[in-house]
């Protein structure tokens, strides 16, 4: 999509410039959208579920993403929530787990993929001058004209809307990214 490739893995989608520093200035910010416990909440959302658990899988999952959220990002708690979140989504793909079952990890894995796509297209159509930098597996980071907040913040919550799902937003001052998976980001 205008030059940059997005791939498509069985683990996420993937894609990024490359070998490039990329920096907010007066004109342009840096905004990365990530999507809150992305894997856990797109099984919550959708009613997704290894089938041999039965229905009250998502009750549970649902019951244990509500109480990560009662402890703050750092702290020990919910680090081991977060843990258990997603671990059942790793797990799913394990044929030695009781939570394995490949249709259940597709199932998060391709509507996620295509989710982040969506978010990507809207944004394109909707934010003038927008580039995509990254994307991947949860998340989009997106560099756009100061005067676009408002523009990105209506496609932002008509996506969470349409899709159930959440967006956090942080700011980038500078960000000097070797590839997808090797980056350093500086915050504002």
């Amino acid at each position: 999509v205008n030059g940059f490739e997005f791939v498509f893995g069985l683990g996420g989608i993937h894609g990024s410039v490359e070998s490039e520093i990329i920096e907010s200035d007066q004109d342009h910010v840096i905004v990365d959208l990530d999507v809150t416990s992305y894997y856990p909440t797109m099984a919550i959302s959708n009613g997704f579920r290894p089938a041999h658990l039965g229905a009250a899988f998502v009750d549970i999952y649902k019951h244990l993403f509500e109480q990560r959220k009662q402890y703050p990002k750092g702290s020990p708690e919910n680090a081991m929530l977060k843990l258990a979140l997603n671990g059942v989504y790793g797990d799913s793909n394990n044929v030695f787990s009781v939570f394995y079952d490949p249709q259940f990890t597709m199932s998060i894995t391709l509507n996620g993929q295509l989710l982040l796509c969506l978010l990507a297209e809207n944004l394109m159509m909707s934010v003038p001058a927008l580039q995509i930098i990254q994307c991947n597996t949860d998340g989009i980071t997106v560099r756009v004209p100061h005067g676009s907040s408002v523009a990105l913040d209506m496609v932002c919550r008509h996506w969470q809307s349409l899709t159930g799902l959440n967006l956090e937003q942080a700011t980038y001052k500078r960000m000097c990214i070797r590839d997808v998976n090797n980056y350093i980001g500086q915050y504002m």
